[in-house]
């Protein structure tokens, strides 16, 4: 039976009998954006067997029961099961257990363009544990005529954009990605990766030319969150959407959740953006570190200690390092391949490799560069522990996660080392982080902390129940308690002080003055989805030359790399003191890009990045970022890295401006030939790889 919600903005259909969406109709373009009928019901439970400690998978296993009403402003529409199944198939037949769950479905429709999910679950069955709720599952869809112009945008790190996502999701490139690839399961393609850290938002995105569709969880305790896209691919063209939330619900207990939000539009991605902006910041702090930081626009990196067993330079050598750093006007010094064995080995015993010197050069190393203007930042790792190290047994196995078979979370990075995933919501774990971080900054004088991993790699609940936390999906919530007492004890510690992260998390956001952003794989990375959704986070791109590539292709990557740094107003991640060593061209380039970004910097101190909100035109092969304020001229940043000749951007203006001024990154002062007809200004760009105008 079918049942419809509707308003002048969209209407929904649920189908009682496949129990899912059949219609989501956009009013306005009045496109259906269900073109495939949903072979998967709109939620779906696992849940644990108490005595084998096996996970199994629940769905409805008849017709749910609708009521629709209505009342002033709202219409709503409640879903109820009494009673799912699961199909178990083996070689031989098919055994279906049933659980005895409860579940009611509430979809509310306002009079806007968005519609409010929620779901309750009663857990009266005394066998099985619900420890995951997919919900909503939205699948079928694609917008308009074709799939094929169609563009995702996905939470995964900073941001991606896809064009044709059906299409692109099941080519090698996503298939054989090393983190947050496609899978095949069942002949659907997906993409699924948790929040907060490998995702870094609880939103999603669809649209095309005249279409957009959002979805989001407005879930304000923060759980581990599964964001989902998945495909059927070119041969059976549809996209889906879906939200997995990771919990414990016994024998007995009730859940109901916080809201999903599902909105039919016209709009493109930035109105997603703003959408879940304007929720989440409610919990956010802003301008949250010493004023100081506002002017660091750049840093020199050294991982150049100790790596593979290789020592590179030892803790005597810091002066000279830092020196050369400054000679680029680099004083903030982050150090790493500091501690025992190097890089990415021995974690978590943090002390000073002996190879390197002793913990006295350490510190009259980092005194030096305290003393001659410059500060230190530290890196440590917040998530990892070496599997061979001898304290492993008896502390390491303790703190670390378990899945649900009691296994740990075991972890390689390119080498032989092996590490297992630690619990941020088990308060011995906990300890150790904040600890550690307190005394590098008590004994070494280091001014900054970076948490490696932090915010880039994947949470995971944890089954181990004589860890201090009280619930499976707490992961987020340990960091969180990790960041804001780290945070408070380094002030008092040094009120310069401040935590850096990898990548970006954006309840992470309140506690850490830089995120560092990167990449090293062919995926649709977009920066500036992270960046337009929260222009207050600092995200430290890294501008070196590309590791594993080599001749013009490397280049080519560090110009890109350099321009879209600096489109972003990001802080520059250099290795000044060794990845520049082989070639002067890019070494004299980072030296322009470093003194082209200075001067940026006083001017979007004051200014909010908009993207390229206004921007109607640009030539193929230019970027552009504008940066807007109540008080002054908007300014552009623009990026011609492959030296387009006779390129232009046209602007949506309210009046033909009285100049455009602005300089290259040759620092230049440069003129522009511009014309202005019916509210649009055309602009020529020079052949120069980075300019900025003000209008």
């Amino acid at each position: 039976m079918l049942h419809t919600l509707g308003n002048n903005f969209l209407n929904l259909t649920f189908d009682s009998c496949i129990n899912n969406l059949v219609e989501i109709r956009n009013k306005i373009t009045n496109d259906n954006y269900i073109k495939t009928v949903p072979g998967y019901p709109i939620f779906s439970l696992s849940c644990i067997r108490k005595q084998e400690g096996v996970k199994e998978v629940f769905v409805p296993s008849a017709a749910g029961v609708v009521n629709m009403s209505q009342d002033v402003g709202t219409n709503r529409a409640e879903i109820y099961y009494e009673g799912l199944s699961s199909i178990e198939n083996s070689a031989e037949n098919s055994v279906e257990n049933s659980v005895d769950i409860v579940v009611k479905i509430l979809i509310e429709l306002k009079d806007d363009c968005a519609t409010q999910w929620s779901i309750e679950l009663e857990n009266r069955d005394t066998k099985y544990d619900i420890v995951e709720v997919l919900f909503p599952r939205i699948t079928g869809i694609y917008l308009g005529e074709s799939w094929k112009d169609d563009v995702v945008i996905y939470p995964h790190h900073a941001g991606e954009k896809t064009k044709n996502p059906v299409e692109e999701y099941v080519t090698d490139r996503y298939l054989n990605f090393w983190r947050a690839n496609t899978n095949i399961k069942d002949g659907i393609y997906y993409r699924e990766i948790n929040y907060c850290g490998l995702a870094s938002m609880m939103w999603m995105y669809y649209y095309d030319e005249n279409n957009g569709f959002y979805i989001s969880s407005n879930d304000g305790d923060f759980p581990v969150t599964g964001m989902r896209v998945e495909t059927g691919g070119p041969k059976n063209p549809w996209m889906g959407f879906g939200i997995r939330k990771y919990l414990r619900i016994k024998n007995g207990e009730k859940w109901r959740s916080n809201p999903y939000i599902i909105a039919v539009n016209c709009e493109d991605w930035h109105w997603g953006a703003k959408t879940y902006r304007k929720w989440i910041e409610q919990y956010l702090m802003f301008d949250n570190n010493p004023s100081y930081l506002k002017n660091e626009y750049a840093l020199n990196q050294c991982y150049n200690f100790k790596k593979d067993g290789k020592v590179m330079n030892r803790f005597d050598k810091i002066p000279n390092l830092f020196d050369r750093g400054m000679e680029y006007g680099l004083r903030h010094m982050f150090i790493a391949s500091w501690n025992r064995k190097g890089f990415d080995c021995n974690y978590a015993e943090y002390y000073p490799d002996m190879d390197l010197g002793t913990s006295m050069d350490l510190y009259n190393g980092c005194s030096y560069v305290n003393k001659n203007g410059g500060f230190v930042t530290f890196y440590i790792n917040a998530r990892i522990f070496d599997m061979d190290s001898e304290f492993f047994p008896t502390l390491g196995q303790e703190m670390a996660i378990k899945k649900e078979d009691g296994d740990f979370i075991v972890e390689q990075y390119g080498s032989p080392v092996k590490f297992a995933v630690m619990c941020p919501s088990d308060e011995r774990w906990q300890k150790l982080l904040i600890d550690t971080a307190c005394w590098m900054v008590k004994s070494y004088g280091a001014t900054g902390i970076y948490l490696d991993q932090l915010g880039s790699a994947e949470p995971y609940p944890c089954y181990n129940e004589k860890h201090s936390h009280g619930n499976i999906g707490e992961f987020n919530k340990g960091y969180l308690y990790v960041l804001k007492t780290l945070n408070e004890k380094l002030k008092r510690l040094n009120p310069d002080s401040f935590i850096m992260i990898e990548n970006c998390g954006d309840i992470y956001g309140s506690y850490v003055w830089g995120s560092l952003t990167w990449n090293g794989d062919p995926y649709d990375e977009y920066f500036n989805i992270f960046k337009y959704t929260f222009p207050e986070y600092v995200q430290v791109n890294m501008v070196n030359p590309r590791a594993g590539l080599h001749g013009e292709e490397m280049v080519y990557r560090f110009y890109k790399d350099m321009e879209r740094a600096l489109l972003l107003g990001s802080v520059m991640w250099l290795g000044v003191t060794y990845k520049f060593d082989d070639n002067a061209e890019l070494r004299e380039y980072a030296r322009k890009a470093l003194c082209f970004r200075r001067k940026l910097n006083s001017f979007i101190i004051n200014r909010r990045y908009a993207d390229d909100e206004g921007i109607l035109y640009m030539s193929e092969g230019l970027k552009c970022s504008r940066w807007i304020s109540e008080n002054e001229n908007d300014l552009f940043i623009i990026g011609n890295c492959n030296q387009l000749a006779r390129g232009s951007i046209v602007i949506n203006m309210d009046k033909k401006p009285e100049k455009i001024t602005g300089e290259d990154i040759e620092g230049e002062c440069i003129q522009v030939d511009f014309s202005f007809q019916d509210n649009r200004l055309s602009i020529s760009i020079p052949q120069t790889r980075m300019l900025y105008l003000f209008i």
